[in-house]
Formats: structure tokens, sequence, C-alpha cells
């Protein structure tokens, strides 16, 4: 037992001091990203085997073993503590008595914090992969997304929400990691699309924005067969998908985002964006700043490292340029200055965007919650009902690790439960 409890407790008690810890060396963040993650997704079972292995410890008079599960106890204790009420929040945007109108399920009150909230029971949802939403235009190359809708026996909401998956528009694909999340939407009676958006350079942004356009119009069409109401769609999107689906719901109409049809984008009913790029020029400004700060053999490795990430095409590594943002938007800010504003939500803010969540990592590797604050503050003055929960201490991508039992992904899908119960 002791063996097996001090094998199990060492790793606990480093990776619950990793959750806690943001490095001043910007080659540090990047290798400490993963451990952030986990030691984030499993800080209540940490909690609970430090516990154990305090009590045991203490009880065998072991006083390494004692202190090391109170160390993870405590450390994973204080990441739980961390995790903010967000109450206060949606009263800020959308009124004192925004409660009233929840299911009886998500209104405040419940005990415990909203990270102890039970998923509850959820039906198995079968969903149908590859529906063609259109073609485009000149390649008849069609776009693709994965339907989930809710299971017999689930009353439909009415919402249909579309999905965007993070990418750094250059990697991934639909269906990354978001079974549980889509499964448990389905549970609550939505209809979600997750579409698989064409990847740079085989697009431009302006063109996977465009697909996300379309998305809205084939489920505006089809709305009637799935039970949704089309005034009723909502964008949901992480990371690069964060941002496409911003710059879709606050720029309705613009010509550059037209469906594969010429049709004009239209309103949405709300939009998602977990931890979002929201303001390219600043992306720009620090990326080419991290590339002219890199000195040391540390630096450069965390430099490729991120680099064969985010520039993996059919097998393909890119160079750090391909990286950069002036190749991913063709140019540097002061060549292409529309383009910049254009793609950047921030730009595009007024009193015509719909209700916005944001939720943002406090720790993000990749610098984009001070944006996002900024993007939620213009937003709240602009008269926009906004929403931004920031999670202490979460690295960029929490909702794909261990979303069953971390408690920021619990916290995150109450907060998006509440604000999709309000649209809908």
């Amino acid at each position: 037992m002791k063996t097996l409890l001090t094998i199990l407790i060492t790793p606990a008690a480093l990776l619950s001091l990793v959750a806690l810890w943001r490095p001043a060396s910007r080659a540090l963040q990047v290798f400490v990203w993963l451990p952030k993650l986990l030691g984030g997704a499993l800080a209540p079972v940490y909690v609970l085997l430090g516990a154990i292995a305090a009590a045991f410890g203490l009880a065998r008079r072991d006083g390494v073993l004692a202190a090391t599960g109170l160390a993870a106890a405590g450390l994973s204790g204080r990441f739980l503590a961390d995790i903010p009420s967000s109450g206060d929040r949606f009263g800020a945007a959308f009124g004192p008595g925004w409660q009233e109108g929840l299911p009886a399920h998500l209104r405040p009150g419940r005990p415990g914090p909203r990270w102890l909230w039970p998923a509850g029971s959820q039906a198995q949802v079968a969903f149908e992969r590859d529906v063609v939403l259109g073609q485009h235009p000149g390649s008849g190359r069609p776009l693709l997304a994965d339907l989930w809708q809710p299971p017999s026996g689930v009353a439909r909401s009415g919402l249909g929400l579309i999905f965007a998956h993070g990418s750094g528009w250059r990697v991934g694909d639909k269906d990354l990691g978001t079974r549980h999340f889509f499964r448990h939407l389905a549970n609550q009676g939505h209809t979600i699309l997750d579409v698989a958006y064409t990847l740079w350079p085989a697009a431009q942004i302006a063109t996977m924005v465009s697909e996300i356009n379309q998305a809205v119009l084939w489920m505006r069409e089809n709305a009637p067969a799935l039970g949704v109401n089309p005034e009723r769609i909502v964008l949901m999107g992480g990371s690069a998908g964060g941002q496409l689906v911003l710059s879709a719901a606050y720029a309705p109409g613009e010509p550059a985002f037209k469906c594969f049809g010429g049709e004009d984008s239209t309103p949405v009913r709300g939009v998602i964006a977990f931890y979002p790029a929201v303001d390219f020029v600043e992306l720009y400004d620090r990326t080419e700043e991290t590339m002219a700060s890199v000195s040391g053999p540390l630096d450069r490795a965390a430099l490729s490292l991120m680099t064969h990430l985010f520039t993996m095409q059919s097998g393909r590594l890119g160079s750090e340029r391909d990286a950069g943002m002036g190749a991913l938007l063709g140019g540097t800010p002061d060549e292409i200055p529309d383009t910049y504003r254009l793609l950047s939500p921030i730009s595009q803010v007024g009193s015509h965007c719909p209700p916005t969540l944001l939720l943002v990592a406090g720790d993000d590797v990749f610098e984009l919650d001070a944006a996002a604050h900024r993007l939620h503050h213009e937003l709240v003055l602009a008269g926009v009902p906004s929403i931004l929960v920031e999670f202490p201490h979460a690295e960029h991508g929490f909702d794909l690790v261990l979303p069953g039992i971390s408690p920021v992904v619990r916290a995150a899908t109450v907060d998006v439960d509440r604000f999709l119960a309000l649209l809908a």
C-alpha cells in the first residue's frame, strides 16, 4: 500500500504544483503546457489522493509520504478554490433576474460550486458524419460537418449550434476531442453542427469565415427538419475557431464572408468563444517579438516545437516563417491593414453584435487573455450583453483534456448551459 501510494502521490504533487505555476520563461511555458492541462484536469482526484496519502503517512509515521500527500491535496485544493463564481457576470449582462427563466437544474442555489455539479445521465447520441453543407464555387469541393441531434425522449430546445474547432488555422479537424461536450449539449436538447472548415494554405481565413456562414445558411434552410428555430442559431468555437465564429457573428453582410452561392451572411442569436484570438495586429507583434527573442537552445527547442505543431500539412513540416502571422494573412499589418482589421473581431464591435460568452484561460500559453478582456470591455461599452469568465491557472485547450472530470471543463459547461438557456 505504501509503495503504491508513493508511486501515485509523487507525480500528483508535481503536477499539482505545475498546475499553479506560470513560468516567466516563454520556452518553459511551452514545455509545461501539457503538464499544466493534466494537473488542472486531475485536481479533484489529487485532492482525494493527497488526503489519503497524508492520512496513511501520518498513521505510519512516514513524514515524507504525509508531506507529499499534503502538498498534492493543498496545491490542488488551491486550484479548485481559485475557480471563480460566474453568477455576478451573468447578472451584469442579463440583469439581476437572469436566473428566473432558467431550467430548474441550472438555477443558482444548487449545492456546491459549479465545478462539482454532476454531468447527469446522458442518453447515447447518434451523430451523422460528413453531412455536405455545400460545394465551393469553382472547385466543387464539399464542405463537410458532423451533425449531432438530441436523443429520442429529450425535448428539443430549438437552438442550433455551429462549432468551429481550434487549429491555429492550419491543423486539426472536426470531431477533435469534443464528443463529451457535444453529447452533453445534445442531451440538453440542442442540435450541433461540427464544421470541418478548410485549413491554410488551401484556404484563407476569410474563406474559413465564409464556410461558417455557409453552415449557418444550411442550418436555416434545414431548420424545420432539425427541430431548430432559424432565429436561434448560436456559433461556438475555440482558439482559431473562436476567431472564426466571432468574425462571422460580428460582421453579418460582410462581402468578404459571403456564402458559396453569393448569399449574404445573416445575424445569429449568440456566440460562444473559448480562449479566442481576437486581435491579429497584437498577435502579429507578439509572434514577431517571440521569434526575435529566441537566443538559447531551450528557446529554439520551444519555437521548433510550436512551429512543427502548427505547420504540419499532409506530413510536411513547415518553416518558422510559415508559422508567423505574416505568412498566414499574406503580409504585415503595415502592408495590409484592412485585412488585419477585417479579420480581427475586436475591430468589428458595435451595437449590432449578438450576446457573447468568452471563456478565457488565465495562463494561456499564447497570451490571448488580455485581448479577450479588451474585446469584452468594448462589447460592454457598445451595449452588447457580454460575459467573460477567466479561469485562473487554466491553459489554452483546457476544454479538451479529460472533460469528464476536469473541474474547469465542468464549470465552463455550466456557464455554456446557462448562456444557451438564456438565448433559448
